[in-house]
């Protein structure tokens, strides 16, 4: 009974797609290893608001009271420059053309690791933390 626990508990799925290269590749296996409030660039699985449905892996990157903008390839949160890896990748984003208000409690603001293609926050809107089926181990290796 404890091992069927685990693995529904901490389910693997396999990537599909390219939105989260170069950190994830197409056909690899990944493991959620935590359900708990994310953290900003955790990596989670998630159902998507625009298909429920479908299962999507994405980067937190604004959390609850927070505004975000991307703008000459550095990240701003609440006006202030904060580190991310892969913000030479993001196209300009400006929060004010997205809400006039910060991002609400229990939501998350998410984007792929590849932004040029990712379908993500800028695409489908905010993620409830009811939509986030869990967080992911990082430094996976392709199976």
């Amino acid at each position: 009974m404890t091992f069927r626990a685990y693995y529904w508990l901490y389910p693997k799925y396999f990537v599909s797609g390219e939105s989260m290269n170069p950190t994830y590749w197409e056909q690899e296996i990944v493991q959620v290893k935590a359900h708990r409030k994310p953290e900003r660039f955790d990596v989670v699985v998630l159902h998507p608001p625009d298909a429920p449905e479908e299962l999507y892996l994405k980067r937190i990157i604004g959390l609850p009271g927070e505004r975000i903008n991307y703008q000459d390839g550095e990240l701003f949160i609440n006006h202030e420059i904060v580190s991310d890896a892969f913000a030479y990748r993001t196209e300009d984003f400006n929060w004010d053309s997205f809400s006039n208000q910060t991002i609400p409690e229990n939501y998350y603001f998410v984007l792929g690791d590849n932004r040029t293609i990712s379908k993500d926050s800028r695409i489908f809107g905010l993620v409830s933390e009811k939509q986030i089926l869990g967080i992911v181990q990082e430094g996976n290796t392709k199976k």
